[in-house]
């Protein structure tokens, strides 16, 4: 049964990757290279994005699907998208463990760096089952728990993942899953390596702020200049950010995001 008090928790203050707000350009980086990857199964195809935020991923989608709806618990959220794209993207608010389409219906369901803020995310992939064709994608991203610079103190999030856990998710409900992982972190930059001890040191202690401001000035001492999250991010996408294929059963120590695609048979 789904949590809808856990669930009510997101319709309030964006959480991150909000159009127009600072950012790191390794998180700038993040994002285009989810949806890069999304985007290679979306010609032609019926696509949902459940979570969508301020739908910055949506121009490249719409660029190759057939249809695309961008969902949303959060209305602010979808009034972003909506003055980003006119009537171009179809939009629907709703939270993930209810969406309101068809039994096979759709081609593509996508949740991107979501999944563990969800009370449910069984619920979440039971719903995605059912409303995807046979034979249809369900594609999750999360930031990978089995990456050394893994910061496990996010107060909203209520699970963690790595590419084993995303598999299981998705077998667990009859699908056939395959992972994949972006931004190796095997050869960090020079501010990277001389912060990364700090920032070890800080999460043992619980010492990462909690607070959007805090954590946005902690972005500046670690990155320096930061930019404007983009509204749209198709201009940016331009050759594919490299995703290498991982184990469903072995945790990856190397790459800072996790992909898993779900087939439904």
């Amino acid at each position: 049964m789904v949590n809808r008090a856990a669930a009510r928790r997101l319709d309030g203050p964006r959480i991150t990757d909000v159009a127009g707000e600072p950012a790191g350009a390794t998180q700038v980086e993040r994002l285009v290279g989810r949806y890069q990857w999304t985007a290679g199964y979306c010609d032609d195809r019926i696509v949902i994005e459940v979570a969508c935020g301020t739908g910055q991923g949506l121009g490249l989608l719409r660029s190759r699907a057939k249809q695309v709806y961008g969902c949303d618990i959060n209305r602010e959220n979808l009034e972003i998208v909506r003055a980003t794209y006119g009537r171009g993207v179809s939009l629907v608010q709703t939270d993930a463990h209810l969406l309101p389409f068809p039994d096979s219906s759709v081609d593509v369901v996508l949740l991107l760096e979501t999944i563990y803020f969800l009370s449910s995310p069984d619920t979440f992939v039971e719903e995605a089952s059912r409303v995807l064709k046979p034979g249809g994608h369900c594609l999750i991203s999360a930031i990978n728990k089995d990456c050394p610079d893994f910061n496990p103190t996010h107060p909203l999030y209520l699970e963690h993942y790595g590419a084993p856990d995303l598999a299981r998710l998705f077998q667990r409900h009859g699908f056939e899953a395959k992972c994949f992982g972006i931004i190796p972190m095997d050869k960090p930059t020079f501010r990277q390596r001389a912060f990364r001890p700090i920032k070890q040191i800080a999460i043992r202690l619980k010492l990462i702020p909690e607070t959007m401001q805090a954590r946005l000035l902690l972005k500046r001492i670690v990155f320096g200049e930061l930019q404007r999250m983009p509204r749209d991010i198709t201009p940016l996408a331009g050759p594919a950010v490299p995703h290498s294929p991982l184990s469903t059963s072995e945790p990856d120590k190397v790459h800072q995001v996790v992909m898993c695609a779900g087939q439904r048979p």
